[in-house]
């Protein structure tokens, strides 16, 4: 059975800014401003937000389109290019290649200015279906972050590749989808959560298949706080055939099902992609045509292209991760 937290409001923080964060290089460009735009379209009238975007290589024309995309609400955005050298170490370590990109939310506790006291993270493959502020405005607590369990893993018990023994965890600890994270910056940076999260990552990379993922549920065991799963609807929702085979009771399984605060397109392809057949792929085209990106569609044409550019950005990271083994090891050799 899965229960919400509980829901108890911190009033003094009703007329706070709302602080966002999201990771994306420039193939997430249009993903990220449908993201966005869906937040703010669902946003309480005068709730204010701060949105920091962790930039993995955006264009500045899609940066235009970006702040084009936005421009019916006064949001204050920062874009920020994380340092990627230590970033750089974990992509080599890891089996998958994931973009820096990916890693840069475990630097958001350096990131941000110090008097913030947390922020909501979210993935760039996400539709915001309700008011944000909602979930901003939970208590986090001592809590180290507040995340959705993930309703196919459910426990660190259930990873195949994670053994709970050998890390000193207990069985019974959840397992969550690190897609949605509130996160306690104050807590991350008293007990070095970012360290500790990468350490794992170069220490275990033959045991990561979701580097980050794996890592903070390792790291964070029993210091996490469970939101209520309609926060997070991740694809698999859609593939089970009754509320008996979900991890959900009833009430909660078509909660979740039929109204979903989060949709997160969890799933491949992607909606901007071809073959993609995610039930609510027209909830993401929605959104995107309130964008600057109006009327786009996959097409022949730009699939071809984000195909070869797809391709040569693999040729690049290829020879760049040959190169960063090279410099590695004469580092060993020479030590």
């Amino acid at each position: 059975m899965i229960t919400s937290p509980a829901n108890n409001l911190n009033t003094s923080t009703l007329a706070d800014p709302i602080v966002i964060a999201c990771a994306a290089d420039d193939f997430f460009a249009m993903p990220l401003a449908v993201t966005i735009h869906s937040t703010l379209t669902n946003l309480e009238r005068g709730r204010q937000v701060v949105l920091y975007v962790l930039d993995g290589g955006i264009s500045p024309f899609n940066k235009r389109k970006i702040l084009k995309s936005l421009q019916p609400w006064a949001i204050e955005i920062h874009w920020e290019r994380p340092s990627s050298t230590i970033l750089d170490r974990v992509s080599l370590s890891t089996q998958i290649i994931y973009p820096v990109a990916n890693y840069y939310r475990l630097l958001l506790p350096y990131i941000l200015p110090p008097s913030t006291p947390k922020v909501i993270y979210l993935d760039t493959d996400m539709v915001i279906t309700a008011d944000l502020g909602q979930l901003w405005d939970i208590d986090i607590g001592d809590n180290y972050v507040l995340a959705v369990q993930d309703p196919v893993g459910q426990f660190i018990s259930n990873i195949e590749h994670l053994d709970c023994q050998k890390f000193n965890v207990s069985p019974d600890q959840k397992y969550f989808n690190a897609g949605l994270l509130v996160i306690n910056l104050e807590q991350w940076r008293i007990h070095s959560i970012p360290e500790k999260v990468i350490e794992f990552i170069l220490t275990h990379p033959e045991e990561s298949v979701f580097p980050d993922q794996d890592a903070l549920n390792i790291v964070l065991a029993g210091h996490w706080g469970e939101l209520n799963p309609q926060w997070n609807q991740m694809h698999v929702v859609h593939q089970f055939t009754s509320w008996q085979e979900s991890p959900y009771e009833e009430e909660t399984f078509n909660r979740v099902l039929l109204d979903p605060y989060i949709v997160h397109f969890t799933s491949r392809p992607k909606p901007w992609r071809v073959g993609c057949q995610h039930p609510q792929q027209k909830l993401f085209y929605q959104y995107l045509d309130s964008t600057a990106w109006k009327g786009w569609r996959v097409t022949p044409w730009n699939t071809t292209f984000l195909t070869l550019k797809l391709a040569i950005r693999k040729l690049y990271k290829t020879i760049r991760r040959g190169i960063l083994k090279r410099i590695v090891n004469s580092f060993k050799v020479e030590g």
